[in-house]
């Protein structure tokens, strides 16, 4: 109930308030393990932390790098056929090219959202993350009891202040930030090779410099603390990133797409066609019908077109009354 409270207090509510009370409690008890050996420090307290959660998020990390891996062995055939529907955007085309790039998928066991549904649950977690470090005082009471031991200093920095703009030993959290940031983002897309003409091949690579520099700013804005966090998550990260590139690269790709392959199909017959599979089947139907429509108008068209009598014979016809009027006048 007490971290309940403490959740609502430094508002976080609805959807996250589970998750906050759960890293709240881990946080507490790593403090609490922490003073147990005479080590009285926030800083350590929220680097032990930042690894916990790594560990706790293993799992999906590991679900999404073998993702990434096996959208790198078929990005060749992806960007080949990319290239081949280039500058063709008629539906017909567009269609073919869908068709295609779904039995490249099929044939890999994957999908164009694979990676996605693991980084979709992350967000969360990683925003709960965020609200206990900003309020970790709150989370750990104990540290109120604890002030002649200094728990808020790290390597004599005080972890509620901000680096800001001007030169300060603040500085080296948001540079680290930096560093471990970009290297990770580098390593990262080391393994998920795209070719510059592929749609969002740029924005990719962009994103390799923007993100670290985002971090950068966030760290010097924020209280170190915070910064520490972002240090030690980018730091993580880049070595599990490592780890990953080392272990699929000694790896048999072959057996672990057709254990994707085989999987895939199984959840295709247990679940039916996949929201990627009934988009490109709704667009095929959709084709269809316009086809047919286009077909409908075609054929009323030629039968209207048959049953118009240019002769003028047709009872009631424009042209028939108008030879009866003719032959009015010329019976005159």
């Amino acid at each position: 109930m007490m971290l309940l409270a403490q959740a609502q207090t430094t508002g976080t509510g609805g959807i996250l308030t589970p998750f906050v009370i759960i890293f709240g409690w881990i946080i507490r008890a790593i403090y609490s393990g922490l003073a147990t050996m005479g080590i009285y420090n926030v800083g350590l307290c929220i680097i032990l932390f930042t690894l916990v959660s790594k560990l706790i998020l293993l799992p999906l990390t590991m679900k999404q790098q073998r993702s990434m891996k096996i959208n790198q062995h078929m990005q060749p055939e992806i960007n080949k056929i990319t290239k081949k529907y280039r500058n063709k955007r008629d539906q017909a085309s567009m269609m073919k090219q869908n068709e295609e790039m779904q039995k490249v998928y099929e044939k890999y066991g994957s999908s164009p959202t694979g990676g996605c549904l693991p980084t979709l649950i992350q967000f969360p977690i990683i925003m709960a993350l965020y609200y206990v470090i900003r309020g970790v005082n709150t989370y750990i009471p104990q540290i109120a009891h604890d002030t002649q031991y200094h728990p808020n200093l790290f390597l004599g920095m005080d972890l509620n202040s901000a680096p800001g703009f001007r030169l300060t030993p603040l500085l080296i959290i948001p540079v680290l930030s930096f560093i471990f940031q970009f290297l990770s983002a580098k390593t990262s897309m080391s393994t998920n090779q795209m070719d510059e003409s592929t749609p969002g091949a740029g924005m990719t690579k962009s994103m390799m410099y923007t993100m670290p520099l985002m971090s950068f700013v966030m760290c010097i804005s924020l209280p170190i603390g915070i910064g520490i966090y972002w240090t030690a998550s980018a730091l993580f990260q880049y070595i599990q990133q490592v780890a990953f590139n080392y272990h699929y690269d000694h790896a048999d790709m072959d057996k672990i797409i057709e254990k994707s392959r085989e999987k895939a199909a199984k959840k295709r017959k247990k679940k039916g066609p996949s929201l990627y599979e009934k988009m490109l089947g709704a667009q095929a139907e959709q084709q269809g019908l316009q086809g047919t429509d286009s077909s409908i108008k075609k054929s009323a068209n030629l039968k209207s077109t048959k049953n118009i009598d240019y002769s003028g014979n047709s009872k009631g016809g424009i042209a028939s009354k108008a030879n009866a009027l003719n032959k009015n006048k010329g019976g005159k």
